[in-house]
């Protein structure tokens, strides 16, 4: 792990965020997301403190993940948000109490022998692709579907979607989902048990379309204080619980007409400052930033010049009239006296979304919890 970046991570704002969430969602249920290691902020470090601010539920991904949340949290739901491998169900039946996704019916007929076989049904989620493309029953085949609600190794605790552009300007799309999940769930009405949970929606459905949502929401993004884009507004309330500091490494004097990076993609244009940070797309600064990012120096936004490197990013401080010297903080991601770098800016810098960034940089550096 690297110590020359400071990753750090919020644990009170993260609990924060769900104790507002939950209360704005309510009646319906809330499945903080915590994949991926809970979105490369830590997920052992924040999963009790998802629970204490009462999560309903956790989504994950990965046996592994599962692990680590049993051994912590023994009695909360974990729901697996993606299909599996057969050797993933073998363990997780066995050892670690998941409800599972369904998307086909070659996959119920598996978690059913498998519920047979340990006399006790899995609990699963019957997920519909209304739109998102990747997986799920089509709302056409409600015959398979209906199969599936009557074998006996499974018990139907959830029937889901997921949305594909709930995040753009236009919502339309998102409400074609919706009208076709909410015929679905008519149809099925006598197929499905009463304490069904239904859900479809993520942070930015929750936010947005509010009298939609059904019996659960699943949210990542918001949980961690990020947007996930421009085209709607975010409730003040939710803070960004990772920031990313580090410090200046160089500081030089160049002439005009010098050519920095590989590929030599910036030259100056007049006699300049640069400074040199130890930090490039080895440490999960986006290589992609290059002649693009800015940083914080002196509170004040200072741009990245020349190509990002594996160690090392490049930065004009020349219109900075404070003197900037080796040791100095460096501010990639956060707050710096009344300025900041946010995820939305960073990642829509490079056509991406907040999790690749906080990914990136929560699992190739060190994490500080504050």
């Amino acid at each position: 792990m690297q110590n020359h970046v400071a990753v750090n991570i919020y644990p009170e704002r993260f609990a924060q965020n769900i104790r507002f969430l939950k209360q704005a969602v309510s009646p319906a249920k809330l499945c903080v997301v915590m994949k991926s290691d809970a979105y490369g902020h830590g997920l052992a470090e924040l999963a009790p403190v998802a629970a204490a601010a009462g999560a309903d539920a956790i989504g994950i991904c990965s046996n592994d993940e599962a692990r680590t949340l049993r051994q912590l949290l023994p009695n909360i739901p974990l729901i697996r948000l993606r299909s599996a491998l057969k050797q993933e169900y073998d363990e997780s039946a066995s050892l670690l109490n998941l409800e599972e996704q369904v998307g086909s019916f070659e996959v119920a007929e598996y978690l059913h022998q498998l519920g047979l076989r340990r006399q006790r049904p899995i609990p699963v989620h019957i997920k519909i692709d209304t739109g998102m493309g990747r997986s799920g029953f089509f709302v056409e085949q409600q015959e398979a579907i209906k199969q599936v609600c009557q074998l006996a190794g499974l018990k139907v605790v959830g029937l889901m979607t997921h949305f594909a552009s709930a995040d753009d300007q236009d919502l339309a799309q998102t409400e074609a989902q919706l009208a076709k999940f909410s015929l679905l769930k008519q149809q099925l009405s006598q197929y499905l048990p009463a304490d069904v949970l239904c859900h479809s929606h993520n942070s930015a459905a929750s936010i947005r379309l509010k009298d939609q949502r059904a019996d659960l929401v699943r949210i990542g993004a918001a949980c961690y204080g990020a947007q996930t884009s421009q085209c709607f507004e975010q409730p003040a309330e939710l803070q960004t619980v990772m920031d990313m500091h580090t410090s200046i490494m160089e500081v030089r004097e160049v002439p005009a007409g010098t050519s920095i990076g590989y590929g030599s993609k910036f030259t100056t244009r007049c006699n300049s400052r640069i400074a040199s940070i130890p930090v490039g797309f080895g440490e999960g600064y986006p290589r992609a930033l290059f002649n693009k990012g800015q940083v914080l120096i002196n509170g004040q936004r200072c741009p990245v010049i020349g190509r990002v490197s594996l160690n090392i990013t490049t930065i004009d401080i020349t219109q900075l009239k404070q003197p900037v010297a080796w040791g100095d903080e460096v501010v990639l991601l956060g707050q710096q006296g009344d300025e900041s770098i946010s995820l939305e800016e960073l990642a829509g810098e490079f056509d991406s979304v907040h999790t690749e960034i906080n990914l990136m940089a929560g699992l190739m550096n060190q994490r500080s919890y504050l």
